[in-house]
C-alpha cells in the first residue's frame, strides 16, 4: 500500500470526521473531495459511507437529549417513503440536471443565509410540512446520495436549538446512510482484504469526530449556523463545480 494513498485516506477520515463531530453532516463530502484523487469511486464510496456511519454513532450519543422523538418520526417516516422513490425513479430521470439544481439552490440559499444576522423562523406547517421534508430528503437520497441537505436546512429554519437541531437531521442521515452502507456491503464492494484500511479509516473519523464535538459544545447557535451553512456552501460549490467541469471537459 502506497504512503500517499494511506495517508490520503487516513488524513481524510480524521478531516471529515471532525467535521461530522463539529457540523453533524458532512462526512462523505469531505472525505470524497479528498480520497477520490487517489482511490477509484467503488471503493471510497462504501468507505465513506462507512466513516459517515461511524462519526454518526459516535457524536450522536452527547447530543441525545436533543433526540425528539415525536418530532424526528415523521421526518424517518417521510424519508422511507422518499428513498424508494427516487431509487425507482433513477432510470428515467436527469440525476446530474436534479444535483445541479440542488447545487445552485445550496449556493443562493447559504449566501442568503450567511448575508442575514437574523434568519426567518418557520412554524406553520407542523409535522405535515416535516415529513414532506423527509420525502424530499429520502428522494434526493435515493435519486443521488443526498439526502442532507434539506433536512438540514429545514431544521435550522424551524428555529430550534442546535442540539435539536441535530437530533433531527443526524439521526436522518445515519438512517440513509446506513441503508446504503449495508446494500455496498452486501453487493461486495469492499473485499476483505481491505478490513484493515477500512478499520484504520473508522478509527480515524471517530478521533476526528470527537474533536470536532468538543468544538461543537463551545459553539453558541449563532456559531453551530455558520459551521452548517459553511458546509452547506461547500457541498453546492462541490455539485456545480463538478457539473462545469464535466460540460466544459
Amino acid at each position: 500500500m502506497e504512503p500517499l494513498f494511506l495517508t490520503v485516506m487516513i488524513g481524510g477520515a480524521l478531516l471529515a470526521g471532525f467535521v461530522s463531530g463539529l457540523t453533524g453532516l458532512g462526512t462523505a463530502l469531505i472525505a470524497l473531495s479528498l480520497w477520490l484523487h487517489v482511490a477509484e469511486p467503488a471503493f471510497a464510496v462504501p468507505v465513506a459511507a462507512t466513516i459517515a456511519v461511524a462519526a454518526h454513532v459516535t457524536t450522536l450519543a452527547f447530543v441525545r437529549h436533543g433526540v425528539i422523538w415525536p418530532r424526528l418520526l415523521p421526518f424517518l417516516a417521510g424519508g422511507l417513503i422518499g428513498m424508494p422513490i427516487g431509487v425507482l425513479l433513477l432510470p428515467t430521470l436527469d440525476r446530474e440536471a436534479v444535483k445541479l439544481g440542488l447545487g445552485l439552490f445550496l449556493l443562493a440559499y447559504c449566501a442568503y443565509g450567511l448575508a442575514v444576522r437574523t434568519p426567518p423562523v418557520i412554524r406553520w406547517g407542523g409535522r405535515s410540512a416535516d415529513a414532506l421534508v423527509g420525502v424530499g430528503g429520502g428522494f434526493l437520497g435515493g435519486l443521488a446520495s443526498l439526502s442532507g441537505p434539506l433536512p438540514t436546512i429545514w431544521a435550522g429554519l424551524r428555529g430550534w436549538p442546535k442540539d435539536e437541531q441535530r437530533g433531527v437531521f443526524q439521526p436522518f442521515n445515519l438512517a440513509i446512510l446506513l441503508t446504503a452502507a449495508i446494500g455496498h456491503y452486501a453487493s461486495g464492494r469492499i473485499a476483505l482484504s481491505d478490513a484493515g484500511l477500512v478499520a484504520g479509516a473508522v478509527g480515524a473519523a471517530i478521533l476526528g469526530a470527537g474533536a470536532g464535538l468538543w468544538v461543537y459544545r463551545r459553539a453558541s447557535d449563532a456559531q453551530f449556523r455558520r459551521y452548517v451553512l459553511g458546509i452547506l456552501l461547500l457541498s453546492g460549490l462541490s455539485l456545480v463545480g463538478a457539473r462545469a467541469l464535466e460540460l466544459l471537459g
